[in-house]
């Protein structure tokens, strides 16, 4: 993933970098907080300013990120980009509507924990976007190389982390930790591959937009 993948976001908020500072390290998000569409697409980078030359973490993997009504799609390792000052970036899609969050912490012997959160508001889908673009039958990605191409409406429930809809049960590879019981109407993309394996790519549904394609591999 590069900076420049889907500025949608970017074009859709147009916020400036503002910085949340703890005790020891100071946490900056890329934006002071996001309002955008359901289904929006973009980058949000995170830096961490340390503060101690002689960091009781060993790891920049010791910090830790959570997060809600959002999805992960891909993410940079971390970079040094002067000294004790350290960047990375997310490729993050607004996945349910609400109030959301990306979060920073971390836990030391010297300082203990510090967090900074990044406020995410997903709003209900624009019209004529890309939620609605699904929701409607076209597909709106590029369209992974492993099987043909797929999709159906119809009533969902998701019990135990299995989608079951129209005549298929289909074992999701994620499930936020809200979804469970009746969805409603849900429109769900998938490709069977030459085994007749079904691969889920994406479900969308009245308040959430659920991708599954950034998981998808060579080996898939």
């Amino acid at each position: 993933m590069t900076r420049n993948t889907a500025v949608a976001l970017a074009a859709t908020i147009g916020l400036l970098a503002i910085a949340t500072t703890a005790i020891a390290c100071e946490f900056q998000f890329s934006y002071s907080d996001i309002s955008a569409p359901l289904g929006t697409v973009g980058d949000v980078g995170v830096r961490v300013q340390k503060e101690h030359n002689n960091c009781t973490l060993p790891s920049m993997d010791d910090y830790q990120f959570a997060w809600e009504n959002i999805q992960l799609l891909g993410e940079t390792a971390w970079e040094e980009i002067s000294p004790n000052l350290y960047e990375k970036w997310f490729q993050v899609s607004l996945s349910q509507i609400g109030d959301g969050y990306l979060m920073i912490s971390k836990d030391c012997t010297k300082e203990g924990y510090e967090e900074a959160i990044l406020p995410i508001t997903v709003l209900e889908a624009a019209e004529e976007g890309i939620w609605h673009q699904a929701y409607e039958g076209a597909y709106p990605f590029a369209i992974p190389e492993v099987g043909t191409l797929e999709s159906v409406l119809g009533e969902a429930i998701i019990m135990e982390g299995t989608l079951t809809i129209d005549h298929l049960a289909i074992e999701l590879p994620i499930v936020p930790a809200n979804f469970d019981g009746e969805l409603g109407s849900v429109r769900l993309f998938f490709t069977k591959t030459s085994a007749e394996e079904i691969v889920p790519l994406l479900i969308a549904s009245e308040g959430f937009f659920l991708r599954f394609d950034h998981l998808i591999t060579d080996e898939t």
